[in-house]
């Protein structure tokens, strides 16, 4: 009877080992700590305690101004962990360490795995300080249920930033990648409705942020939080630009590691 060979399943303990050290090494960046959960608190305190006439004493999607910017400004803070990868891995690429990893167990997808599993990991604390926030300086009041799923939700949907932090650092050389991932982080955040509603712009830009991930990603928390079902659209939308940045920076890394850079 022949025997035929059963291809080996690689082990997980390289990806895991890895992605252990991606998320101790971001948590110790001074520069992660300040623009992504530091900022965003700030902004939210600042908008909503000090200068509460900022939001208006109406509702905005159903939500009260201190709930709604709540989720403005934990989506600004994900969106900033989600990218943070850009210039690390511009710096890895210049200094090499991509091409000495392929010597090591970890293979190529599961470096590219791990960046992307430990941004959306880092988006947690941004996000959960955020709410914080607001419970201890605008009493928001909601089950744990809800705070949960507000998190996940926003957490999850955070990918198609990852991806975007990926193609940009792929993109970019060191000197430009931090400026460039910061210029793209405000750029989404600002015509994405999360200083202001979308319905306060001119029309024009008004369309533009709704065509932007970062509109729907804050959608979707609104929706979270106040108990309603996601919306198909900004799931759609979300789940189209994750497929499209992720194609990019894996043509990106594939061109990089043909070439010798990654």
């Amino acid at each position: 009877m022949l025997a035929f060979p059963v291809p080996a399943v690689p082990s997980r303990a390289p990806l895991v080992a890895y992605l252990r050290m991606e998320i101790r090494r971001t948590l110790r960046n001074r520069r992660y700590l300040v623009f992504t959960i530091a900022f965003p608190v700030l902004i939210y305190v600042l908008y909503t305690a000090v200068l509460p006439q900022a939001g208006g004493a109406g509702t905005l999607d159903g939500l009260a101004w201190p709930a709604y910017f709540l989720v403005s400004m934990a989506a600004y803070g994900a969106i900033g962990a989600a990218m943070s990868q850009a210039a690390p891995i511009a710096a890895e690429r210049r200094g090499g360490w991509a091409r000495q990893l392929r010597v090591t167990p970890l293979p190529g997808p599961a470096y590219v795995a791990a960046k992307v599993i430990s941004a959306v990991v880092l988006t947690v604390p941004a996000l959960v300080l955020v709410s914080v926030a607001g419970v201890a300086v605008n009493h928001v009041d909601l089950p744990a249920v809800s705070w949960f799923v507000l998190v996940a939700t926003l957490a999850m949907a955070a990918v198609p930033f990852a991806a975007l932090g990926l193609l940009l650092g792929y993109l970019l050389g060191v000197e430009s990648a931090q400026g460039g991932m910061v210029l793209v982080y405000f750029s989404l955040a600002i015509l994405g409705g999360l200083f202001a509603p979308l319905d306060a712009f001119p029309p024009a830009l008004a369309t533009i942020g709704r065509v932007l991930p970062s509109s729907h990603l804050a959608s979707l928390g609104r929706a979270a939080l106040s108990g309603r079902a996601p919306d198909v659209v900004d799931v759609i939308v979300l789940a189209s630009w994750t497929v499209a940045l992720a194609a990019a920076a894996a043509w990106r890394y594939a061109r990089d590691e043909r070439s010798g850079r990654a």
